[in-house]
This record gives structure tokens, sequence and C-alpha cells, in this order.
């Protein structure tokens, strides 16, 4: 017997920024795409459910970099040895470069699987790739790769005794959610690595570029890994590693973004289920409950432009910062 999905009201940091950008585009990423892989769908949430699958190079190139790290994290030895740098990188490539040949030869539309099969708002919404772009893309993959092996904490995570890789990279969505003031919170720390001393340190690589931390975002981490391992908030550090030049930050005081984190939550809980026209099965069965932004600068880089009819002006593919 399949079991039945529910579509669980939940928060986390993409899902608050994209909110308050436009309620428009919350709407069709959570809840006009609900069911659109089904056959019997409707229209536009069919078509919805497509285009939520949409990503960008940049976010692409940054995806798959986290996905191959995991899994040779996941796979390295109990005794530890050096950065696997040259099989990172290799894997790095040849899942770039599957993933622009699905997108270019629209695999996602002769199969009928947009969520299996890629399809890149570069092709989708311009003019598709060209051999200049997709050595760009391979040159920066490369780069973080080799940002990646020369930092420190690279070293030491493939380096230590396995057992203190406390959390790796949560892939599985079960293992991604706390409870937070009765609201599930969803947040994937790339590593949890701990260290003599038994202080726990979130580890979290960036493929973009530098920019100021958020130390509430932070200390949504801080409490995932508090719940999950069961150590005191004040046992976590967090680490923010840049992978285009190695450069790191580090937070140790969690708990002074704890208030602001809660407050984001309670705000988006409350703006959100006002919109709902049955918040126990979290259902949003009125679309102009949520409208779409006055900032047409915003559309220009959003994959649900097509559904809103804001296809002007040209679209922008937006970067790795643009989570969902």
């Amino acid at each position: 017997m399949a079991v039945e999905i529910k579509n669980e009201f939940a928060w986390s940091w993409s899902r608050h920024e994209m909110f308050y950008q436009c309620a428009r585009k919350i709407y069709w990423q959570y809840y006009g795409s609900w069911g659109g892989w089904n056959a019997d769908a409707a229209a536009d949430a069919v078509l919805s459910y497509r285009l939520k699958q949409i990503k960008s190079v940049p976010m692409i190139v940054g995806s798959v970099m986290h996905d191959v790290v995991r899994e040779r994290l996941r796979m390295r030895t109990d005794a530890g040895g050096p950065v696997p740098e040259s099989q990172l990188r290799d894997e790095v490539e040849r899942r770039v470069l599957k993933i622009f040949r699905e997108s270019h030869d629209r695999d996602w539309e002769r199969r009928r699987d947009p969520k299996r099969f890629a399809n890149l708002f570069e092709d989708y919404y311009g003019a598709g790739l060209t051999d200049a772009d997709r050595d760009a893309a391979l040159a920066s993959a490369r780069s973080y790769v080799a940002g990646f092996a020369s930092s420190v904490y690279a070293r030491r995570a493939f380096s230590i005794p396995k057992q203190r890789l406390r959390i790796i990279d949560p892939s599985d969505f079960d293992q991604m959610k706390i409870a937070m003031d009765d609201v599930l919170v969803y947040a994937a720390p790339d590593l949890v690595v701990e260290d003599e001393s038994g202080l726990l340190h979130v580890v979290d690589w960036k493929t973009g570029a530098p920019r100021k931390a958020n130390v509430a975002q932070l200390s949504v981490y801080g409490l995932f890994v508090s719940e999950k391992l069961g150590v005191p908030l004040e046992r976590v550090a967090a680490h923010i590693v840049y992978l285009r030049d190695s450069t790191y930050e580090r937070y140790e005081n969690l708990r002074e973004g704890v208030a602001e984190a809660r407050r984001r939550i309670a705000t988006y809980t409350t703006d959100v289920r006002s919109r709902l026209t049955d918040v126990g099965h979290n259902v949003a069965g009125d679309i102009a409950a949520f409208p779409m932004t006055d900032d047409r600068s915003l559309c220009r880089r959003c994959k649900f432009r097509e559904i809103c009819g804001r296809t002007t002006p040209a679209a922008i593919a937006p970067d790795d910062t643009d989570g969902d």
C-alpha cells in the first residue's frame, strides 16, 4: 500500500524569505503545485509543479557540490585519510555535464518527469547555454572543489575518526525537521563535527560570494543540533566556509539569535496560516490571499514567471543564494 504524502505546514529560512519577497511564489511552491505530479491534476498544478523544479546553473553547481561532498564523507573509511580532491572534482564535473545534457535535450518533457530530469532556468527562460557558459560553470565547480580541499575544515572532516562526524548533511526530509513552538522547522546543516572536548561544530559550505551571516539562521542550526544530539546550545558553534576563496567565519554565541529566530517563525506562521482556507489540512484554496509582489524586478529571477504572466522584462538567472 502506498504511503499517503501529506502537505505539512513547516517553516524554514528559505520559506520565510520567499514569502516576504512574494506571497504568490510561496503559493505556487508549496500549495498550487501540490499534486501536480498526478495524471488527473489541474493544468495550473501540473505547470507549477514543473516550474518549481527549475534551477539555475549556479544553483545546480552548488547543489551538486554539496551532494558529492555528502556522499564522499559518508563513504570515507573509519580511519580517515586525505581529501579525495580528484575524485570529488571528476564526480562534480560528470554530474554537472549530465544535468546540462538533460536540460538541453528536454528529457523532463520527453520523459514526462520534471522532478527526475533537470530543467535549467537558462534553457527554459533564456537562449540556452553556450560553450562559454558551460566552460565557466565547470571552472566554478573546479574552484569550489579546490577551495574545499584546501580548507582546514575539509582536511579535518576526512582525517579525524569517522565517529566524530555526528551529522552529515541530512538528505531525508524526516531527518531535517524538528518541532519549535509547535511548528515543524526544517534545517539541514552540511556537517556537524564533535571535537575532543565534546563541543559540536556546525559547518556550512557556501559556494556563493561571502556575505554577512544572520545569527538567527545559524541559531536555528544550533537548535536543530541541540535537539537531535541532546546537547545544550552553549556547546554548539557554527562555522561558515566560503569555497570560492577558502575563507571562513566562526560564531560561538548562538543563543543571541534564538529570540529572533523564534520571532520569525511565529510571524511567518501567523501570516501564512491567516491566508489558508483549511489550516488543519494546510490547504490554500484562495490564490488571491497570496498576491504577487509589486517589485517586478524580482520576477526576472523567478521560476514561476510563466504561470504568473510576468514574462517581461527578460529573465535573469538566479544565483545560488536564491534557495527554495
